[in-house]
């Protein structure tokens, strides 16, 4: 006999998610600022008679700071008039309104930098057109002003160009030199400029050559000191913006060197939903790297295992789907399987096996079939009396993710040293659905061969397989050998139907499939992949045994003389004996039939 499948887990993989900025609610700006404008042209007004008007700080213009030039007021005017009437729904910025921004901007008036910096926020809400450098360039002027008001609407305007623009913003934001000081501004101590510029970071980090611009820019320590903020809103975009950045595998490795994991850690106790699932789908993409998982896991005492364990169960659906993903990937390693499970993490994985659907559903199965490939776990998952539950979901065609994690989970206990308890619980019929189902799909069926492979180990599950719907599993089986375009499949059906020929193959079965196991035996035999080559040998073997197959392959001369070419092949010698070993059978067999027909 030989060796047909191993345990199988999922390969830990970095999800790729996208953070929505945090913002607080703004107040009415734009009245203010219409507010601001119409005072402005009242005192430019009074500056031109009586020079006693009280301006918009309740200076007169004896002691108003900055001289008031022609050239501002007209700015002041047009943009009041565009803001009052002409923006609507879809605003633009023309040459004439940035000339009056720029003005405004380089003004030595701080209320006019400000009502710059506020118009830009305005209109950045609304203009869905692509910006461009020349735009940008007053903007990111106002980015470094010290005046906190002026810094608070520069950010909010770069996030809004990011976020609500078209994509190629991102690119033309970069180029136009606005994240130095968006880098800068992170060091603010105001938790609004903070927020606006942590969420402005997190909307550029979606690109791979974005994320890696901003860690090169030195954004990433001010981002971990943010990720422990004290204001909810700073902590979720400071740690939605890690999170992007944990998308490409040199980040995460500049992520690990800099002290990410151990805030992160810490940081995932917090009680707020998206910072908990920032948290953990950027552990979860650090967790691919094995380094990685074993730094994550000393800190503390599995303070990382412990907590993911308690979010399985959070009132929030994506959390719990994210905490799943993370121990999916933290239990690629085998210490990890156990203490996942010693910890506490079956009973959760189960009620929420029980009760989720899509995506949840498929990362928890995911994070069991995992656990299942430690051979200390088979007893705790069967005690947890998962069986039905995976029986359940091997024949959920609608839900294919979990289906292939279900039935590879079986296809590991089945592996173990459990398999009549497997055998007895009903996986085979419900293995079986699946493989007689036209709506399953090629993914699900290679685990679905795999697991029927191990399982056809059993005398039991043999005979369960040559009656169930009269023989149709056998012939499924005996077509995918021969017809199936996926390789796995082929081998795994196959080593099925060696195992099956091992007992006694009803006669009318045997023949009415004769013709789709000859194709399948020439097909594997002429494989330039020795593992084919050896299972169809080793199958023939056991076929051979039925004077209904030895007559119809004696009519083979194709099939006798790929026997003889392996024979002097450069084939391993274990191969060329399993091929002279079918040679000598149907030798002595000739002779026994010709010795019968004598007498």
């Amino acid at each position: 006999m030989i060796e047909l499948t191993t345990r199988t887990m999922e390969e830990p993989a970095p999800l790729n998610v996208q953070p929505t900025p945090s913002n607080k609610p703004k107040p009415d700006v734009l009245d203010n600022l219409l507010k601001f404008f119409r005072q402005f042209l009242e005192y430019c007004a009074a500056c031109i008679t009586c020079g006693c008007y009280k301006g918009p700080n309740g200076q007169t213009g004896d002691v108003y700071e900055t001289e008031l030039m022609e050239g501002e007021r007209r700015a002041v005017q047009n943009l009041l008039q565009y803001l009052e009437s002409e923006m609507g729904e879809q605003p633009t910025i023309n040459d004439e309104r940035l000339r009056a921004l720029c003005i405004l901007t380089y003004s030595d008036n701080e209320e006019l930098q400000r009502s710059a910096a506020l118009c830009y926020g305005e209109i950045s809400e609304k203009m869905t057109v692509p910006v461009t450098e020349v735009i940008l360039e007053p903007l990111v002027v106002l980015l470094q002003s010290k005046d906190i008001q002026v810094q608070k609407a520069a950010s909010l305007a770069v996030s809004n160009f990011a976020l609500i623009g078209p994509n190629k913003n991102k690119d033309v934001i970069l180029g136009s030199g606005a994240l130095r000081p968006l880098v800068r501004l992170l060091d603010s101590s105001n938790v609004e400029v903070q927020c606006n510029t942590c969420g402005c970071i997190t909307t550029l980090a979606t690109t791979d050559a974005t994320k890696h611009v901003i860690l090169k820019s030195g954004a990433l320590r001010p981002l971990l000191v943010l990720a422990k903020s004290r204001d909810i809103r700073v902590q979720r975009n400071a740690t939605g913006a890690i999170l992007n950045l944990t998308h490409l595998q040199s980040n995460r490795n500049e992520l690990v060197a800099k002290g990410a994991v151990p805030i992160l850690v810490d940081v995932l106790q917090s009680t707020d939903p998206d910072v908990q699932y920032y948290c953990s789908a950027a552990l979860s993409n650090m967790a691919v790297n094995d380094k990685h998982r074993a730094m994550m896991i000393a800190v503390g005492y599995y303070d990382v295992l412990v907590q993911l364990i308690t979010l399985i169960s959070s009132v929030s659906t994506r959390v719990q789907c994210q905490a799943c993903l993370a121990l999916r990937n933290l239990a690629s390693d085998a210490d990890n399987q156990v203490l996942i499970v010693r910890l506490g993490g079956l009973p959760a994985l189960h009620k929420l096996i029980r009760n989720a659907t899509e995506d949840t559903l498929s990362a928890a199965v995911a994070c069991l079939r995992n656990l299942s490939i430690h051979k200390s776990n088979e007893i705790p998952i069967i005690a947890e009396d998962f069986l039905p539950d995976l029986c359940r979901l091997a024949t959920l065609t609608e839900e294919q993710e979990a289906q292939k994690h279900a039935t590879g989970t079986l296809r590991n206990l089945a592996a173990g040293e459990h398999i009549k308890v497997i055998s007895s619980s009903g996986c085979a019929e419900s293995l079986t659905e699946a493989l007689l189902s036209p709506a399953t799909h090629v993914a699900v069926l290679v685990e679905v061969t795999a697991a029927l492979a191990v399982l056809a180990d059993e005398d039991d599950t043999k005979q369960q397989l040559l009656e169930i719907q009269g023989g149709k599993v056998f012939s499924k089986l005996v077509s995918l050998a021969s017809l199936s375009k996926n390789a796995e499949v082929r081998y795994n059906c196959a080593g099925t139907i060696g195992q099956i020929a091992l007992a006694e193959i009803p006669e009318d079965l045997l023949d009415r499939n004769v013709p789709g196991l000859l194709l399948y035996i020439d097909k594997f035999l002429g494989s330039s992949e020795p593992s084919f080559v050896h299972i169809s040998l080793w199958t023939l073997l056991q076929l051979l045994n039925s004077a209904i197959f030895r007559e119809s392959f004696a009519k083979e001369s194709r099939l006798h003389q790929q026997l003889q070419a392996i024979l002097v092949s450069k084939q391993s010698e274990t191969i060329k004996e399993l091929a002279q070993n079918v040679v000598n059978k149907l030798q002595r067999s000739a002779s026994l039939d010709t010795g019968l027909g004598g007498d």
